[in-house]
């Protein structure tokens, strides 16, 4: 599935966080990674000084230049140390200047990557590319799924967003096969947010007229949620695989950002839909909310379709 994987990086140790899970995915896959240090454009001044007559000298060429030879120097050592490990896919670097989400973006294009693996922290984007979150630039605008990495921890439970649309079943392929490749479970979250545009006084006046009405109604809609779970999950069926289920009511992002720091959760799988968020959620992106706020791994993708 994942046949190419760009994974961009900025020589520090957090940016490198991205790399274990990449390469157990072009593993599995025999694919190809991608290395990609895109170097900012920058000013460098020089001190004033009695020989300067009193004026700072813009010299960007030779610090740029002094930057260039370390990243390049970086990506080659990288690349000689997956190397060594005899590893089943080809790797190969890119050195880029510019705007990094604008460069990465525009290399995941060129390259026709199926997949980008980067690592964030919080609200800062990438460690050094803290300028608007490069993280979230990249999520909203990417051609393919991003695979936001925080921390060294293994992915081993895996949980996917459903709202039964089929803008939020098209993150179920991609996610399936991250967590084959890493070893993880997987757990199908159904999220209903139904029972909340009923008005509770209209309840209330159901149960009056015929007691536990109101009741049943919710049995009704955990009971269709349900037999909808269990289709994917027969659909989606691998010997491989453990996919449990579960569902939920309640506003979506605060459901899943509940259900999964109460469940050891590594990493949540949603689709988005340019700034809508997930179809029937759309109250505000569901994904941003839960992105902003999550302490864990995510994959975001955006289906080429849109739902009405």
């Amino acid at each position: 599935m994942f046949k190419k994987i760009l994974v961009p990086l900025d020589s520090s140790d957090l940016a490198e966080y991205a790399l274990s899970p990449a390469i157990q995915l072009a593993e599995r896959f025999e694919g190809e990674l991608v290395l990609l240090h895109v170097l900012e454009h920058h000013t460098v001044f020089i001190p004033e000084g009695p020989d300067l007559m009193g004026h700072n000298i813009n010299v960007p060429q030779t610090a740029y230049s002094q930057e260039e030879i370390a990243a390049r120097e970086y990506l080659v050592g990288l690349n000689h140390k997956i190397g060594a490990a005899q590893p089943s896919f080809n790797c190969y670097t890119r050195l880029e200047d510019g705007d990094p989400a604008s460069r990465i973006l525009d290399t995941a294009v060129e390259e026709k990557a199926d997949l980008i693996v980067m690592s964030t922290h919080g609200y800062s984007g990438v460690t050094r590319w803290v300028i608007g979150s490069v993280a979230e630039k990249v999520m909203r605008h990417a051609p393919c799924p991003v695979l936001v990495i925080r921390s060294q921890n293994p992915i081993r439970q895996v949980l996917i967003t459903l709202d039964g649309s089929a803008l939020a079943e098209a993150s179920l392929p991609g996610g399936l096969a991250v967590a084959q490749a890493l070893g993880a479970d997987v757990t199908l979250l159904r999220v209903d947010d139904t029972s909340d545009e009923i008005d509770p006084k209209e309840v209330v006046e159901l149960n009056r007229n015929e007691p536990g009405l109101g009741e049943r109604y919710r049995e009704s809609l955990y009971q269709n949620a349900e037999e909808y779970l269990a289709h994917i999950q027969r659909r989606y069926r691998r010997d491989d695989l453990m996919v449990d289920t579960a569902v939920r009511f309640g506003k979506p992002a605060p459901t899943i950002l509940n259900y999964a720091d109460a469940h050891n959760v590594d990493l949540i799988v949603m689709s988005t839909h340019g700034r809508t968020g997930l179809a029937r959620w759309r109250y505000g992106s569901i994904t941003e909310k839960v992105l902003r706020s999550a302490n864990w791994a995510m994959l975001i993708s955006r289906p080429d379709f849109s739902e009405q």
